[in-house]
């Protein structure tokens, strides 16, 4: 679409305001798209970033996203709410959380859930433009759910203003409980644009939250802006995830725009909010499409993960098909001994999987594949999908510790893309290569490396080659067609 409809007006436009055909429009034109997903969420129309309300209530996983419906821009966010049984098959209920308060009017963006005893309590930042795009004023607000999934807002923000010395970025609330009291950690910019991570903390969920202290990580490398906060617990361990915006570069090695980072540390001090003894800030993923994390400690005891896929202040090429953006895979967390994070798929996707392929080299592998290979340790391995004059490939050096991703495809004119992860200690064994079409999740080692990203290509076929790998398996997955609708 031409970039000049995207007006002020109509990136701010109210959600009734819009004509009624709008939607029915974009899904008549996305069906044409070549470039859809088929095991990961993706929406109907429109944009889809951060995942919210990561959560288990009423006997089923819930998990929200950001949501511009109307097209494959940053405009007034919702948040779509989608339900599973196992944390694959996912079904949209149909009940978008919009923005249409005093509190919210210029977007519902992101935040957390808890479940308390029959009700499920959502934790948003609403955003308000008191002078529009020009003076930010964030409210923390709050929303009950009951078990037939209706949303009822609190009628007063529960947080009504950032802390003294804190700008207008100020959002993301975490909610979590520990002893007596729910905590919430929001992502912060000071008044001399630094970043950095704030906790309140109140007695009761809806109400009576007061400023409570800094989270201190031990680290000051949080750049400009500090979002999308996340304190989970990891075999025991605290591990808080986070989005550093514009940190420095020379102690944070990154590639993308912005990075999705995490620390993992020895324990907490709750009283003084200072993590105990907390390790170098690591990449969550070092592929080219990874942000916003979100994760949760779930009843069944594991430690769950999703990611945006996607990035902010980027365009995709389906921007002009009038939708952007999925979420990626869940992930199990864990740690190993020397903590650093371990990231699989959890088990329940082995429920999609189709039965092993005939595997032979330069095969066609359809768009919804694992593709599973062992490295051979005594040379240079290779690893390429092809469609068309696009491409990804995987080159593994002969000391296997170094992989280079290279990414060929529509949206970067014909110009190789590439990422690179080096193992400092050990080297790399295996990889598990999960496509779905246009996306792929890449793990290394079991899940000891992620990189993750898009791969809009212009093919109507996926063709495998390789050399000198030691070992491939290649299996089909079914096609789920999530897609955000009902």
């Amino acid at each position: 679409m031409d970039k000049n409809y995207w007006t002020t007006e109509r990136l701010n436009r109210l959600y009734k305001d819009w004509p009624a055909d709008r939607i029915e429009e974009l899904k008549t034109q996305i069906k044409k798209s070549n470039w859809r997903f088929g095991y990961h969420i993706q929406t109907e129309t429109g944009l889809l970033n951060d995942p919210n309300g990561f959560s288990y209530f009423n006997g089923q996983w819930h998990l929200f996203f950001q949501a511009f419906p109307f097209g494959g821009t940053h405009g007034l966010k919702s948040w779509t709410h989608m339900v599973s049984d196992d944390l694959v098959h996912w079904e949209n209920v149909g009940k978008p959380m919009v923005p249409d308060t005093k509190y919210d009017r210029h977007g519902c963006y992101s935040g957390s859930a808890i479940a308390i005893d029959d009700k499920l309590f959502l934790m948003y930042t609403g955003n308000v433009w008191e002078k529009m795009n020009e003076v930010r004023h964030p409210y923390q607000d709050g929303a009950w759910m009951d078990k037939d999934n209706n949303i009822t807002k609190l009628s007063e923000p529960l947080i009504a203003n950032p802390p003294k010395g804190v700008t207008g970025h100020f959002r993301d609330p975490q909610v979590i409980k520990h002893g007596d009291y729910y905590y919430a950690f929001l992502g912060a910019q000071t008044t001399e644009e630094k970043g950095e991570i704030v906790a309140y903390r109140s007695t009761r969920v809806d109400g009576g939250w007061e400023f409570y202290s800094k989270l201190d990580i031990g680290n000051d490398n949080l750049g400009y802006m500090a979002e999308c906060p996340n304190l989970l617990f990891v075999d025991g361990h605290p591990v808080l995830t986070f989005c550093p915006q514009g940190a420095d570069k020379k102690s944070f090695k990154y590639d993308n725009v912005h990075p999705n980072a995490y620390i993992v540390a020895d324990d907490i001090n709750w009283e003084t909010m200072k993590l105990i003894n907390p390790s170098k800030m690591r990449q969550l993923d070092e592929g080219f499409d990874f942000y916003a994390a979100q994760g949760i400690n779930a009843p069944d005891g594991r430690t769950l993960l999703t990611g945006w896929l996607g990035l902010p202040d980027t365009t995709y090429p389906t921007d002009d098909e009038g939708w952007e953006g999925g979420l990626s895979m869940v992930r199990e967390l864990s740690l190993d001994d020397d903590k650093n994070l371990i990231q699989t798929p959890v088990a329940e996707m082995k429920s999609i999987e189709d039965g092993p392929e005939d595997t032979f080299n330069g095969m066609e592998v359809d768009k919804q594949s694992l593709i599973d290979f062992k490295i051979n340790p005594d040379a240079d391995n290779q690893v390429a999908i092809t469609a068309g004059n696009t491409h990804l490939v995987f080159d593994i050096d002969s000391d296997c510790q170094k992989l280079t991703l290279h990414r060929k495809d529509v949206e970067n004119d014909g110009h190789d893309e590439t990422r690179s992860i080096r193992l400092n200690n050990g080297k790399i064994e295996n990889c598990k290569l999960y496509l779905d079409n246009t996306v792929f999740e890449l793990f290394i080692n079991d899940g000891y490396k992620t990189m993750t990203g898009f791969f809009f290509h212009e093919g109507t076929h996926l063709n495998l080659n390789w050399t000198e790998v030691e070992e491939m398996r290649v299996t089909k997955l079914a096609n789920l067609d999530i897609n955000g609708s009902k």
